[in-house]
């Protein structure tokens, strides 16, 4: 047609060109994607494998009623003459503790705490695709971020804890002093306000969790403070358990135990009624490693001077420690 001008036709090259950069861009698209659903499913593939040796773990150190006892450590915490020696010795020379070493499940931050409990106990775990545990702070808090993870898994998978901090010596059996209807049996550092009232200074190295619906709405509950409140005193059970209206809302039942019953280093103890004794005052750790070393050699003497009916022999001034920890 007359005025008309015909549209030239784009090379082939330049055809060929443009659809290789579109496949070349689906092709990117889809190997994200394919990258993205094979590293997820591998993540979950190894949280399950791990789920699956923790409960195997549970399984083969719990009691018959489901109660496992349960210890954390590092690398710095377990190697020779170190808090975690000192932790099963306890055990070995307490009043009808020995026994509960068969239901012992330490947990084991790093390569090097596993090999050496390994080394020392029949029961040890290693944490290996969960956020490394942080270190305890100076307000002793028995929960970090990582352990709520840990107890609630445990919870969930139907065991009751009795969670113990390493560095509390077990003179006694502390299980024997739990209240059979109540839910979260907890240790705690008290100080006196008035005549009939304490206050919660920070947490004392021992709770026992039993398991049922309310304890694990609890954890879950603890879970969700984690995220909302990462740098906060929600971290200490104690505080978290004295003044937390969620406890109140599910009705669960709290107890806690007497200082009597439940000692600190640092302070004077009678030891015709201890049952542990926990270094909270020592934050090094070769002070810490010497002072309880002075509870176990004086509870060792204690228990010989019981056998021979002599304990009436003993004073509280034959009590040594502490002598490097600080009150």
């Amino acid at each position: 047609m007359k005025g008309s001008r015909r549209i030239s036709k784009p090379p082939p090259y330049c055809l060929i060109v443009t659809l290789m950069m579109f496949f070349t861009f689906v092709c990117l698209i889809l190997h994200q994607f394919s990258y993205k659903s094979n590293t997820q499913s591998l993540v979950h593939s190894q949280h399950d494998f791990e789920r699956k040796t923790l409960l195997q773990a549970l399984r083969k150190a719990s009691m018959a009623d489901r109660t496992v006892i349960l210890t954390v450590i590092n690398g710095n915490w377990a190697k020779p003459a170190s808090v975690l020696d000192l932790f099963l010795e306890s055990f070995r020379i307490g009043e009808g503790t020995k026994r509960l070493l068969n239901h012992l499940l330490i947990i084991a931050e790093d390569s090097q705490a596993f090999q050496y409990c390994n080394s020392k106990h029949s029961h040890c775990f290693q944490l290996k695709n969960f956020p490394k545990i942080q270190p305890r702070t100076p307000r002793n808090l028995m929960l970090s971020p990582s352990r709520v993870i840990l107890l609630t898994q445990i919870v969930e998978l139907g065991y009751h804890v009795a969670f113990t901090n390493a560095d509390v010596m077990w003179l006694r059996n502390p299980l024997s002093k739990l209240v059979p209807d109540i839910e979260l049996s907890i240790a705690c550092e008290l100080y006196l306000m008035d005549a009939e009232t304490y206050g919660i200074s920070g947490d004392g190295g021992f709770f026992h969790l039993k398991t049922n619906e309310r304890t694990y709405q609890f954890m879950k509950n603890l879970n969700l403070k984690r995220v909302l409140y990462p740098d906060s005193e929600h971290q200490s059970l104690c505080k978290v358990s004295g003044k937390d209206g969620f406890i109140d809302l599910i009705r669960m039942k709290v107890s806690y135990f007497s200082e009597v019953n439940f000692g600190r280093l640092c302070l004077p103890c009678d030891l015709n009624q201890i049952y542990t004794i926990q270094a909270n005052c020592c934050e090094d750790i070769d002070s810490k490693i010497h002072d309880l070393k002075l509870v176990l050699d004086d509870w060792r003497k204690f228990k010989e001077l019981s056998a021979n009916n002599a304990s009436s022999k003993w004073s509280p001034l034959s009590w040594r420690a502490p002598q490097k920890c600080i009150a």
